[in-house]
C-alpha cells in the first residue's frame, strides 16, 4: 500500500502506527528511505510507488494523474472540506468511464458505515 498525503498528516499517521497497541502495529516507513521497495506500507507526499504499490490511499487530496497504474484507489477526507469537493469532481469524472468501478462508503446516522454506488 502507498498512502500519499501532507508532511503534517503522514507525520501524524506515522507517529499514530507506532505508538498503537503493539498487536495492532502494521509495519511502514516513510518515503525516502534505502528500503523504500521493502515496505508494506510506505508512507509518501508523492504517488510514487516505490514498494511496488498497486493499492493507493489518498489522505485529503484529489485523485493523482498516475492513478491508473494502481489497482485500487482509496480517497479519505473531512465532510464537507476541500478535500471533500475534489473527491466529488473527481467522482463525477470517472463516471463515463468504463475501466473504472466506482464506488463510495457514507458514515450512517448511528455511527457505522453503508457502502453507496
Amino acid at each position: 500500500m502507498l498512502i500519499v498525503g501532507s508532511a503534517d498528516r503522514l507525520e501524524a499517521l506515522d507517529r499514530a502506527l507506532w505508538v498503537a497497541e503493539p498487536d495492532s502495529f502494521l509495519p511502514h516507513a516513510m518515503a525516502g528511505g534505502l528500503h523504500d521497495a521493502d515496505q508494506p506500507i510506505l508512507l509518501s507526499q508523492a504517488p510514487e510507488p516505490a514498494n511496488g504499490a498497486r493499492l493507493l490511499m489518498v489522505l485529503e487530496a484529489g485523485l493523482p494523474a498516475s492513478f491508473e497504474r494502481f489497482g485500487r484507489v482509496l480517497t479519505l477526507f473531512d465532510d464537507g472540506s476541500d478535500a471533500h469537493a475534489r473527491a466529488r469532481t473527481d467522482w463525477k469524472a470517472l463516471g463515463s468511464r468504463d475501466d473504472v468501478n466506482r464506488s463510495y462508503w457514507q458514515q450512517t446516522e448511528r455511527g457505522g458505515w453503508e457502502k453507496r454506488g
